[in-house]
């Protein structure tokens, strides 16, 4: 197992041979090498990838088990014990040995069985040993930390990122420091004293100048999706970074402050704004950064509304309204946030588009044709529509009573 996990770090610099071999093993590994880095790097690190073995050969194409990401769906051919000495007979015809291929080799692995046992692996030693300095500054890292002391955990964590250059771990920690020695964010004012742990963040911020509340919303991977309505279909993983989202939708004096005017069918200055298209939300999102310091206010996606909703907790309950009520007056969830579900229905940026969801695909652009998504239930709509995962769409252009917005802002920049 020790051996499994250090040879995963053979992606990073270290000789450069083995950095060729993993670089290389991942490439043509393709699709595979997205879940199974370790086995991927252990494949390369054999004579199998030059010898033309590769992933198919042994399990198929498997389309399902690559489309269906939540692991549902199994390898078309998931050979085991016996079964995997049959596929290594046409290369080594050994007779002595080749019923028992896994005395000497690991599945995906080569090792070399003509070397004395006793013969050290020079190369594992030295990731051995960097990986046990790296553990050292990291837990230095962590005592100084929980002490307050920033510079000296900054230190510690940036050594063990030179330990383990791309560390994901040690960066995010080495970050976490550096906001917390200079906290400040362009285009917000921190609001209370309150910090995120894992990212250095302020957890509540507001608007430079407009006063508009938002909070942090965590970083993370979440399941997303139901099997309950069929455009919410398949249920899979997004990955989403730190963001920024209102903590109640838009109000009508936040509007006015911002456009000049107010468009809502019931009036109120603490009601959300209502009876606003998509086109209207982007003109808002638009003005405001105009005004405001780096820029960088928006809608949330789609991935980002739902992450939100179900960090949050559960969806509110469905209230018997026949309108908008005044934004806070209800019952936030466990990050803070006020009506998620309920009130009017958000604009989120992103098309309706068939899921999985990928940002990359073009559903995110603020250019392209096509219905515009609506998230959360609005007021006097039926309880399934406080569903999480339920999906509407909208032409962008149309402004209905019942529509709304909420602002989202990703992580700016430090000054």
């Amino acid at each position: 197992m020790a051996r499994l996990t250090l040879l995963a770090a053979l992606v990073v610099p270290l000789a450069g041979t083995a950095q060729q071999d993993a670089s290389e093993a991942i490439r043509a590994a393709g699709v595979c090498a997205r879940c199974h880095v370790i086995s991927v790097v252990e494949w390369g690190y054999s004579k199998h990838l030059k010898a033309g073995t590769g992933c198919v050969s042994c399990h198929g194409e498997s389309r399902g088990h690559v489309a269906d990401e939540r692991n549902n769906v199994k390898p078309e051919r998931l050979p085991r014990g016996a079964e995997i000495a049959g596929l290594c007979v046409n290369c080594h015809t050994n007779q002595d040995r080749k019923k028992a291929c896994q005395t000497c080799h690991h599945p995906h692995a080569l090792a070399d069985p003509r070397k004395p046992p006793s013969t050290k692996d020079e190369r594992l030693e030295q990731l051995e040993a960097r990986r046990e300095k790296y553990d050292r500054r990291m837990q230095e890292g962590e005592r100084a930390a929980a002490a307050r002391r920033w510079d000296a955990a900054l230190a510690e964590f940036r050594a063990a990122l030179a330990e383990e250059p791309g560390d994901r771990a040690a960066a995010g920690r080495a970050r976490m420091c550096e906001r917390r020695m200079n906290p400040g964010l362009p285009g917000f004012e921190i609001a209370g004293a309150a910090f995120d742990d894992a990212t250095g963040l302020p957890r509540q911020v507001r608007v430079a100048g407009q006063g508009i509340p938002m909070l942090l919303v965590p970083g993370g991977e979440a399941d997303i999706g139901s099997e309950r309505f069929a455009e919410a279909r398949p249920v899979h993983t997004v990955r989403v970074e730190p963001f920024y989202l209102g903590r109640h939708e838009v109000t009508q004096a936040e509007w006015k402050a911002v456009m000049g005017s107010n468009p809502s069918a019931q009036k109120g200055d603490l009601l959300p704004v209502e009876q606003v298209s998509w086109e209207d939300a982007q003109a808002f999102v638009t003005a405001l950064n105009a005004r405001a310091a780096g820029g960088g206010f928006r809608r949330p996606t789609e991935a980002e509304w739902e992450f939100a909703a179900r960090a949050g907790g559960e969806a509110d309950e469905a209230y018997d309204l026949k309108a908008p009520r005044a934004v806070e007056s209800g019952r936030p969830n466990r990050l803070g946030l006020f009506d998620l579900g309920g009130n009017v229905r958000e604009w989120c940026s992103s098309l309706l588009a068939a899921y999985p969801y990928d940002a990359r695909d073009g559903r995110e652009d603020a250019r392209a044709p096509g219905l515009r998504v609506l998230r959360g239930a609005a007021f006097s709509e039926p309880a399934e529509w406080y569903d999480r995962a339920a999906r509407h769409g909208e032409r962008p252009g149309r402004r209905m009573r019942w529509n709304g917005l909420r602002l989202a802002r990703s992580v700016p920049e430090q000054r």
